[in-house]
Order: C-alpha cells, then sequence, then structure tokens
C-alpha cells in the first residue's frame, strides 16, 4: 500500500479507500450463475478458521465469481443457499479436487450439476504414490554395503525419471551418468531402476498405465487398468487404486468434458504471488479487495 502512495503521490488511507470503492463495483450477482464452474481453495489470512478460503469462478471465461474466507461445508452451505434453487438447477457442471465436502455441498444445493475431478489431481495422486514407492524401495538400499549404498543413491537422483511420462523419455541420446560410470539413455536408467525391485517395477508400470489412459483420454483403459492391478503393486498405489474407483463415476465425466481447474490454479498462483510482494495481509477483506483488483481488471484493445 505504501508503495503504491510512493508512485501516485497520494497517502497510504487514499490508496485503501480507493481499493475498497473498487471492490464495492463486484459485488456477487445471487440471481445468476454461469453454467460451467470450478471450486478451488487457497491459503488465506490467520484469522480465518483453518487458513484456507474458499474461491470460485465461471470454467469458460476464467472469471472469478466470489470468494469466501472459509471452505467449510457449513460457511458454504450458507454462502450458496443464497442463490435461489432455479438459479442452481441451471449450473451444468462444476470442477473440483478430490475434497470430500465438496461433493457433499454439490450432491445437496446443485441437483443437475455433474462433477469434473480435475486431470491435474488425478495425475498428482498416482504420481505421489509412485514416488513414496521409490522412497521406500530407496530406503531398503540404505545399508553399509557398497552396491547398496549406490543404488541407494541413483533412487534417490533420478526420481524426476521415474515420474516422467514413459512417451517422453529419450532413448537416442546418450548422456554420460557418473553414478553408472558410463554413457546411458533415459530409458537404460530406468530399466535398472525398476529392475531392483518387483514392487517398483509393477507400481512403474501401473502408474505409466494410468498415466498413458488419461493422456489419450481413454477412460475405458483407464478403469480397465483399475479393475486389474498387478500383484506386486504397492501398499501405497493400492489406496489410490480404491480412491479413484470410488470417484468413477466423477472421473468419467473429467473424460467427457474438457473443464479443468487450471484457470483457477493459475489465479491460486498469483494470490501467492500477491500475498508474498505484501509480505502478508492481516485483514481478509483487504486480501480479497486486492485478489479481486488484481485478477478482474483486464487491458481491453
Amino acid at each position: 500500500m505504501k508503495d503504491l502512495a510512493n508512485r501516485h503521490f497520494v497517502s497510504p488511507v487514499t490508496v485503501t479507500r480507493i481499493i475498497e470503492q473498487f471492490a464495492k463495483s463486484f459485488q456477487i450477482n445471487f440471481n445468476a450463475l454461469p453454467e460451467h464452474l470450478s471450486f478451488d481453495e487457497f491459503k488465506s489470512v490467520k484469522s480465518v478458521v483453518g487458513n484456507l478460503s474458499f474461491i470460485y469462478a465461471d470454467s469458460k471465461d476464467h472469471s472469478i465469481i466470489g470468494i469466501l474466507p472459509s471452505r467449510r461445508l457449513t460457511c458454504l452451505k450458507e454462502h450458496f443457499q443464497r442463490y435461489s434453487l432455479t438459479v442452481r438447477s441451471q449450473v451444468k457442471t462444476i470442477v473440483i479436487d478430490m475434497n470430500t465436502p465438496y461433493f457433499s455441498l454439490i450432491h445437496t444445493l446443485f441437483p443437475k450439476a455433474k462433477i469434473i475431478i480435475d486431470r491435474f489431481h488425478l495425475v498428482q495422486l498416482v504420481s505421489r504414490s509412485l514416488n513414496k514407492t521409490r522412497i521406500k524401495v530407496m530406503n531398503q538400499y540404505n545399508t553399509s554395503k557398497p552396491e547398496d549404498k549406490k543404488n541407494n543413491r541413483k533412487l534417490k537422483k533420478y526420481w524426476k525419471l521415474l515420474l516422467k511420462d514413459s512417451d517422453k523419455l529419450n532413448y537416442t541420446s546418450y548422456a554420460y551418468h557418473r553414478l553408472f560410470k558410463g554413457y546411458k539413455s533415459e530409458t537404460e536408467v530406468i530399466d535398472y531402476l525398476i529392475s531392483l525391485d518387483p514392487m517398483l517395477r509393477d507400481t512403474y508400470r501401473f502408474y505409466q498405465d494410468l498415466l498413458y489412459a488419461i493422456h489419450q483420454n481413454d477412460f475405458d483403459s483407464f478403469i480397465a487398468s483399475l479393475n486389474e492391478p498387478s500383484i506386486h503393486l504397492s501398499s501405497y498405489m493400492k489406496t489410490s487404486v480404491k480412491t479413484l474407483k470410488k470417484y468413477a463415476p466423477a472421473i468419467k465425466n473429467t473424460f467427457v468434458y474438457a473443464y479443468s481447474n487450471g484457470p483457477l490454479e493459475g489465479i491460486n498462483n498469483k494470490i501467492k504471488v500477491i500475498k508474498r510482494i505484501a509480505f502478508g495481509f492481516r485483514s481478509f477483506t483487504s486480501f480479497r479487495n486486492r485478489i479481486l483488483l488484481s485478477c478482474t481488471t483486464k487491458n481491453k484493445k
């Protein structure tokens, strides 16, 4: 605020007053809702319960509709009940992550809306499970034996290659790898790593099957992979499989509709930058006003 005041030769109080006046023009219209919505949360100020605030936007034009201080179910129900049932019934799709309260909210207040789980969160769920599996195998090689120590360092160094899409792995170019004391391609490094443990091998292949189905937008292949998991699948990946099966109907909508939470995640990233540049905010209202000011003004030709 002081920096804005210095640049424009006004007082900090004037800056605050102008931002508050600007925020009044962004009152939520409870008489209308877009047909396609996106729900998400972001880390807010300390005074907010749970430190997480709720944001929802239009999935088509990516404009922010509203920002609530809390993402708790009671707060969300109280807010969305201010929209009439007729308005809420016009909503066709809602993109969310796998947050359980959102499912309850949508089933209760949006009777005709189809739930879409964001693709990024699907990939994130299975990639975390694979990474935890790698760490578990890596720790098994943390012994006093020199050969085990080498394998431990290899599993630690090349963790990004394991998470990389197999279609993007380079199998033609060779580079010198100090831990292997020779030239190897990325595919050869992966082949060596997954040969160290059958659990890591099967979990890696299962992960790549799911990744391929998501990228090819093939829901049938995705479900087929979930229904026929490998015997040596890690416990972390088995837990993810149960979660994916639980939300299978919503995941099917992910493959049908092209909407995602990507634009909203971009807004959330901008919110983090705003908060960092300002060295934090004490008031939620000031924080919300600043977000609206930064994320809703556009340069029109």
